[in-house]
């Protein structure tokens, strides 16, 4: 189970605004007399970063701990020392923080790791060590995966084959000292062997006591870590979790949560309730699924890239962006409306537009060192159940496999089948992709003890997001904390997705992890009340073909400009609204929904800059807003010019995190009549 979007976005170093505000500081440079090296334990750290100041450091550990005659593999780690402890003073702890994926480098995600402590960082050091297979440690390189570029069709015979080629690959490696004999790889690079590895760093470091916090499967991790060795932690988190024991194959509780999300997301919001009418968002999906079994959608749209591409959207492809949105917000806000547009007037360019965007990011994968596709398979075909015996050759596996789809009930993922929901990109579940990985030699199961998993005096905070179908709260996180202990407990925060401290929104999971991570035995009694009020999802409302189909503006007091005036001013916060949600995806600039440009220039404030682009095709947008991150408040100054009509000046703000009765003020005027109106925020 993989959380590609959080982990991507910190990787492009993009940070939540709201973790940039509970910071209270930006990082601290190196002071000039900072030594070029440090000496922690036993071994010698060397400086490799100076904003802020980063220490690397890296060990060998046996391939295989089974054997004497193992080779040795590197385990690379970076350490930032706390920012604001005073000569001769010592740090109040230190945060051993682990990526998910499992691929994903947990070095390539400081800058989230390190804005996720607030202002715990000028007292706390923050470790960060690259699992076994990946990043800084001794990365996996199975140049079929990482070159393999088709993001539609990542499941089936082919891509199967790529993945046992790599499984191959890891058996013809690595030798055992003073032997001809390869070591049996593909099943060395398990979980159980990654949390020995980590205990070994601990151990070599002598830094005591660590705080651990896993997110996705880094909290897979986290669980067996801690299983096996919680004498060496201090405090536990767990991110976005799914259980390690009794883990279910089919992996059914993300459709079931899946439905449940995507009618609250519209539900919750003014814009999209208003439109939708009384049907509700997943009976859409339903519909829409329907209309694209019979008839694709083929069309040219924009890419991640800005440039224009040909697109085909088929059944699968929404398959894909159901599972997407537990990790992608962005599927939420647009899906609904999308489909609407779709289904009541053949309008093809919002859904094009949302499926390029998200299969040209989420099904994407960063190369090395970032992450690892070999060491994602290394571990699913390992560690993860799977509905056919690991231990049984391929042709074997095959048919298990094929009789398992045969007898599971067909409404299992409704209103998808069996056979289309299975063939979703393996990279969010490894239905079949580990077919033919090799039969391992032997097994190494993560968790080999029975609940409670840790023992009481260690507090265990677990944080899981409503919205979140990947790892969903039913049955994983709840469950979870059932098998960890009495001292765990569960935090569901309302409207996040899939890595709650890596949300946009994560003002109230950092706070409560803040005070989790400076009192753990308090957790019991920890005021989580903001949990239940974070903002839901800006659902987009509907997608207008033309300006007169657009929802107007509400007029305010002094206003003397007419209905379609209005309707241009709610179609130009509209348009900045998409391009807000559309940037930490993008890889530069973007093209309009339905023609023009659109730059941006800044981070921490943002400017989106529209060069005639059109929301809707009679009416074009000029003009640009600057989003402030650190205040969370989007002030736009536009002009949209509508086709045959005097052109309409705006000016307008509002907060883009904001509650749903929060509201868009607009100011401006159209041929010197004063427009006065507000909307909901887009």
């Amino acid at each position: 189970m993989i959380g590609l979007l959080t982990s991507a976005v910190a990787l492009i170093g993009v940070v939540p605004a709201s973790a940039a505000v509970s910071s209270g500081a930006a990082p601290a440079s190196a002071p000039a007399n900072a030594p070029g090296t440090l000496r922690l334990g036993r071994i010698t750290l060397h400086k490799c970063g100076a904003a802020p100041l980063t220490y690397c450091g890296g060990m060998g550990v046996p391939l295989d701990y089974g054997s004497k005659a193992s080779p040795s593999i590197h385990i690379g780690f970076e350490w930032l020392p706390a920012t604001r402890v005073r000569r001769g003073q010592h740090a109040r702890g230190t945060l051993l923080a682990v990526e998910g994926g499992p691929g994903f480098s947990s070095i390539g995600t400081e800058p989230a790791y390190a804005a996720m402590l607030g202002s715990l960082r000028h007292t706390r050091n923050l470790l960060l060590i690259d699992l076994r297979g990946t990043g800084a440690s001794t990365p996996l390189d199975c140049s079929g995966l990482e070159n393999y570029s088709q993001a539609q069709h990542l499941f089936g015979p082919a891509f199967d084959q790529l993945v046992a080629k790599c499984g191959n690959q890891l058996n013809h490696t690595w030798r055992y000292r003073h032997s001809r004999r390869f070591v049996h790889a593909s099943e060395k690079f398990n979980t159980a062997y990654s949390a020995r590895d980590v205990s070994g760093v601990l151990t070599a470091l002598a830094i005591g006591k660590v705080d651990l916090y896993g997110d996705s499967y880094g909290s897979w991790f986290a669980q067996t870590f801690a299983s096996r060795y919680p004498n060496q932690l201090r405090s536990l988190t767990l991110d976005s979790t799914y259980q390690v024991l009794g883990l279910d194959p089919w992996y059914t509780t993300t459709v079931i949560t899946a439905r449940q999300a995507f009618q609250q997301a519209c539900r919750q919001a003014v814009a999209c309730q208003s439109a939708a009418g009384g049907q509700g968002a997943w009976s859409r999906i339903g519909l829409l699924a329907e209309r694209l079994r019979k008839a694709p959608i083929t069309g040219q749209t924009v890419s991640p890239f800005g440039t224009l591409t040909k697109l085909t959207v088929t059944v699968l492809t929404l398959v894909n962006l159901v599972n997407n949105a537990g990790f992608d917000p962005l599927v939420y806000r647009d899906l609904d409306a999308a489909a609407r547009a779709l289904l009541s007037r053949g309008d093809q360019a919002p859904l094009l537009r949302l499926a390029a965007l998200s299969l040209g990011f989420d099904d994407s994968n960063f190369p090395l060192p970032e992450f690892s596709d070999g060491l994602y398979f290394a571990v699913a075909c390992t560690d993860y159940p799977q509905l056919f015996s690991a231990t049984a050759s391929p042709a074997v596996r095959e048919r298990q496999y094929r009789s398992a789809l045969r007898r599971e009930p067909s409404g299992t993922f409704s209103p998808f089948t069996v056979t289309e929901w299975t063939e979703l990109d393996q990279y969010t579940e490894a239905y079949s992709a580990c077919l033919n990985w090799p039969t391992p030699a032997r097994l190494i199961p993560p968790i080999t003890r029975r609940p409670p998993l840790v023992p009481p005096k260690l507090h265990v905070l677990i944080l899981s997001g409503t919205l979140d179908s990947l790892t969903p709260w039913l049955r994983g996180a709840s469950l979870v904390g059932t098998q960890m202990g009495r001292s765990a407990r569960v935090v569901r925060v309302a409207n996040l997705t899939h890595v709650t401290l890596q949300d946009a929104d994560n003002a109230c999971p950092a706070q409560i992890f803040q005070r989790f991570i400076t009192n753990p035995a308090g957790l019991a009694h920890e005021n989580t009340s903001c949990a239940g009020r974070v903002s839901p999802v800006h659902t987009v409302g509907s997608y207008p073909l033309r300006l007169a189909q657009a929802v107007p503006a509400r007029a305010t007091r002094g206003n003397a400009v007419g209905r379609p005036a209005l309707q241009a001013a709610s179609v130009a916060l509209a348009s900045v609204g998409d391009e807000i949600s559309r940037w930490p995806l993008l890889v530069g600039d973007d093209l309009g929904l339905r023609g023009g440009k659109v730059s941006f220039s800044g981070a921490n404030k943002l400017t989106i800059t529209l060069h005639n682009a059109r929301w809707v095709a009679n009416a074009t947008i000029n003009g640009s807003a600057t989003w402030n991150q650190a205040t969370g408040f989007v002030t736009a100054k536009l002009t949209v010019s509508p086709v045959g009509a005097t052109p309409v000046k705006l000016t307008a703000s509002w907060r883009v995190l904001g509650e749903q009765d929060q509201l868009a003020v607009i100011t401006g005027s159209q041929g010197g009549r004063r427009l006065a109106a507000v909307a909901p925020p887009p």
